[in-house]
């Protein structure tokens, strides 16, 4: 049996002892019944990380995770499970192990078994689209007032966080007063504090400048109805996709390789009840014969 005292912040306690999943019957179990009849990937569970104690119980089980494909890559996931008082149990939430930062990832982790929104936490925009969110367009607008040597052109809002004032988190294109300028793609922060100023606090690049055999940006309309073969091959990638949803919310750029890839940003949410909606790259990948597939996802942590 293991010991597990180790509590960190948000009432998560990390797995002291052997974290063997075969050791933690419990939690075995609750895996067993919210993965049954999940369909699109098959997890396999390895190790059992962390529990909450909430109106129930959640689990952070890590996971051996196959996609149902015919060529499958297996990777690393952290699988949260949710345990109700009466027993029932639901996957809440999937984490990529490589954007988190082991042993602390729990005392990051924004999930919750009844709402994504946690206190503190980031807030996933459930409309993305800038025009939708004047107070984040005047943020940003107020932030980069004034700011030579670069064009930033505001795409999305794609989270917020209440702090002492507010934080959001912004998918832009940043173009560089040059000759011959070249778009970037990056999410930009803005803090607006109580009194309305503004200021950047932080940038991550998606898309950097070009370089040989590098992604380059999309410089046009970032919606997929604008770029239609973006959109057809998206569309294809994921006729057939089971097991979760994606919903494009911009088309940041493309990379030639013996065929095209392309980058687009989704929203994207497990099919299970009450699904926690989070936010993904997906590259999808369109051959010389116009035969396409997803080859990578990659979770956005804001």
């Amino acid at each position: 049996m293991s010991t597990e005292n180790k509590t960190l912040a948000g009432g998560w306690v990390i797995t002291q002892g052997d974290t063997a999943i075969e050791k933690h019957p419990d939690a075995l179990a609750a895996f067993e019944k919210a993965s049954a009849g999940y369909v699109g990937v098959k997890f396999t569970p390895v190790a059992l990380l962390a529990t909450q104690i909430v109106s129930g119980k959640n689990y952070a089980i890590l996971c051996k995770a196959t996609p149902a494909t015919l060529d499958p890559t297996t990777t690393l996931k952290i699988v949260i499970v949710y345990e109700d008082l009466n027993g029932n149990a639901t996957i809440t939430g999937v984490r990529d192990v490589l954007c988190t930062d082991y042993p602390v990832f729990a005392a990051n982790c924004a999930c919750s078994a009844n709402d994504a929104a946690v206190l503190g936490g980031w807030h996933i925009a459930l409309e993305p689209s800038i025009n939708k969110h004047p107070d984040a367009l005047a943020a940003i607008e107020k932030a980069t007032a004034g700011m030579v040597g670069a064009k930033y052109e505001p795409i999305a809002l794609l989270g917020t966080q209440i702090v002492a004032g507010k934080n959001y988190c912004i998918l832009c294109r940043i173009t560089p007063v040059t000759l011959d300028p070249k778009p970037t793609m990056k999410l930009v922060y803005v803090y607006e504090d109580t009194h309305g100023n503004a200021v950047i606090t932080d940038i991550k690049e998606i898309i950097g400048a070009p370089v040989p055999g590098g992604f380059i940006a999309n410089d046009g309309a970032t919606d997929l109805d604008s770029n239609p073969e973006a959109k057809n091959a998206f569309e294809k990638a994921t006729k057939d996709l089971l097991g979760v949803d994606y919903e494009p919310i911009a088309y940041l750029g493309y990379q030639i390789v013996s065929g095209k890839n392309y980058l687009i940003l989704c929203e994207s949410k497990i099919v299970v009840p009450d699904p926690i909606p989070s936010l993904t790259l997906v590259t999808v990948y369109e051959d010389l014969n116009g035969n396409c597939k997803i080859i990578n996802t990659e979770p956005v942590v804001l």
